[in-house]
């Protein structure tokens, strides 16, 4: 995710978005043509996701997606009025505002991964769940044995070329440890 984006980035993205979907409330596209519309008040706000971390934050959803359609969220407290999110932002206009926006297949969206920021009050990490992190885990260890046995396998070739039998013993046993390991999905050591 990017540290900091450009404005003619976030132009972009907003031009984008408002071309492709349509808000679950029409206060929402005020909100973002303001914005697209507003340079200095562009420069300020930040596109991240757990916008409800933030000392100021708006959550807005497209139609088509299962979340609530709007939310703003100030010094802890959440607020459901879009005409009271605006009229923050246009009187705070200098201070950083957080925006989470919902829409189907976000995450396939090149616009949207180029405007989209850390949250500074939410680590990313902090959402990922055990079993997600063991997958992840899962598949190094599966990628790091695959290219294991591949280097052995070159490293075996080369051994038969060049006629050196021990070498080539050697690495034949350790080729079947690799593989036996792939085969019963234990993590290498």
């Amino acid at each position: 995710m990017n540290n900091r984006v450009q404005l003619k980035d976030k132009k972009h993205f907003l031009k984008w978005f408002l071309q492709r979907y349509q808000m679950k409330r029409r206060e929402s596209m005020w909100i973002l043509n303001y914005l697209l519309n507003h340079d200095i008040v562009l420069n300020k706000a930040k596109f991240v996701e757990s916008a409800e971390r933030t000392p100021r934050g708006i959550r807005m959803a497209a139609v088509g997606t299962d979340q609530e359609a709007f939310k703003f969220y100030k010094d802890g407290h959440a607020f459901d009025n879009p005409e009271q999110a605006f009229h923050e932002v246009r009187l705070n206009w200098h201070t950083d505002l957080y925006i989470e926006l919902f829409f189907t297949d976000s995450w396939m969206s090149p616009e949207y991964l180029t405007v989209l920021e850390d949250n500074p009050f939410s680590s990313w990490n902090d959402s990922i769940s055990e079993e997600l992190s063991q997958e992840v885990n899962d598949a190094i260890d599966q990628f790091h044995l695959e290219e294991m046995r591949n280097k052995l396998i070159q490293e075996i070739d080369r051994a038969l070329e060049q006629d050196e039998k021990n070498t080539f013993y050697e690495l034949t046993n350790e080729l079947k440890v690799v593989e036996e390991k792939l085969n019963n999905g234990l993590p290498h050591s």
